[in-house]
């Protein structure tokens, strides 16, 4: 008797053309910076987002936020095209804003506190109107679930899902072995600060308004944010099972804004709550001009690491307060990589590294976020510049 053949599907490997070696080499280079030792050069990392990626492999930015296998194959094949035409020191296509995460950018935080999210056709999601304006309105903010309602909900749901179909994505480095990035993706475990996110629930010009009318108010509402980002975060590392120390990245973008005496005043206090519930490696992001701000990130926050720091910071005065004690990823003005040379690139390049590659810990990238559009060239020529100027010898 004949019997039945069984058929075995077994999905295609999703080959990454750089070698296992180049990958490893990178490893190392990067966390020789980061450890403040001599690579063989300084590292780049181009702050390369979803914004310029998702197109790039021909998906509608609708269809990629709507079904989390489409989010996963995108994010897989965005980082092959990354990784095989830019010139990058990256070295992994897992992890939260890499690859295989519950991808809502900026968004997360505010979408699970009430706010609107607006997913556009052909863009990343943004954030509606603030709704805070009472009393009545942050004791209302106080009883929300934030760890399962509204967008971060979504990102359970949708991380279970990218787990299910996992094995559809095998994805491998020339001579390297197979591995599976859906198998724990990882939730959005960063935070846009206490102030960002009050400013989305607020409204920013309401929130700046507030810091001088109606302090107390803002208060409660960063205090209120504070426990609910804690209580998020301390669900991911459970969720994803993460390692201890727990390190730690985040941003507040729109604090930059506000003077250091006000900072100082106002928001730090949840600010250290936030980066001192944590105990590994703490990396902080501000956009703009932090001048000012540098030496609360170095003695009142410690951070480990400021990562793409504005193109606006002055490279002198971050050397002063940070070289030798703070990891530096930064801050070649992206819209100087949008719309100019590549030789232009190369020069802005070369005076952060003659700056700041002797204090070691430097890591080049744009400072911050490369706008879509941008030539490859310009961007390949911040490693052009490593190549000439970031040699140690």
């Amino acid at each position: 008797m004949r019997q039945n053949a069984v058929l075995i599907y077994k999905p295609e490997v999703i080959e990454i053309a750089v070698p296992i070696e180049e990958i490893q080499a990178r490893r190392e280079r990067v966390e020789k910076a980061k450890r403040f030792e001599t690579p063989d050069r300084v590292p780049v990392i181009p702050a390369i987002a979803h914004r310029l990626l998702v197109p790039q492999v021909g998906v509608r930015f609708k269809d990629y936020y709507a079904d989390p296998e489409t989010m996963l194959r995108t994010q897989i094949l965005a980082q092959k095209w990354l990784m095989e035409n830019i010139r990058t020191d990256a070295h992994s296509i897992t992890g939260a804003w890499v690859g295989a995460w519950t991808d809502f950018q900026n968004t997360f935080e505010a979408g699970s506190l009430g706010c609107e999210i607006v997913f556009p056709d052909d863009d990343i999601p943004w954030v509606g109107p603030g709704w805070i304006k009472t009393e009545e309105d942050v004791r209302r903010l106080e009883a929300m679930d934030f760890v399962h309602g509204g967008i971060n909900g979504r990102q359970i749901a949708y991380r279970r899902e990218m787990m299910r179909v996992a094995e559809k994505y095998p994805v491998r480095f020339q001579g390297g072995p197979i591995f599976y990035p859906g198998e724990n993706p990882a939730l959005t475990h960063t935070s846009d600060g206490p102030f960002g996110v009050a400013g989305d629930l607020m409204g920013q010009m309401e929130l700046f308004t507030g810091v001088y009318e109606c302090p107390d108010l803002v208060r409660e509402v960063l205090r209120i944010v504070t426990d609910k980002l804690i209580e998020w975060l301390d669900f991911c590392w459970i969720e994803e099972n993460l390692p201890t120390p727990r390190n730690f990245a985040w941003t507040d973008d729109l604090a930059v804004s506000l003077s250091a005496k006000t900072y100082r005043d106002l928001v730090l206090p949840e600010e250290k709550r936030l980066r001192f519930h944590f105990d590994g490696y703490l990396s902080l992001h501000m956009c703009g001009k932090t001048d000012h701000m540098l030496e609360i990130f170095v003695d009142d926050l410690k951070i480990n690491e400021l990562q793409g720091f504005g193109y606006q910071v002055n490279l002198d005065r971050v050397a002063s307060v940070m070289g030798g004690r703070v990891v530096l990823v930064g801050n070649v003005n992206p819209m100087l990589i949008h719309t100019g040379t590549p030789e232009q690139v190369r020069e802005a390049t070369r005076q952060v590294i003659e700056k700041l590659a002797h204090f070691r810990g430097l890591i080049i990238q744009d400072g911050s976020n490369i706008p879509p559009g941008s030539p490859l060239e310009n961007i390949n020529a911040m490693m052009e510049a490593a190549e000439l100027y970031g040699r140690y010898t």
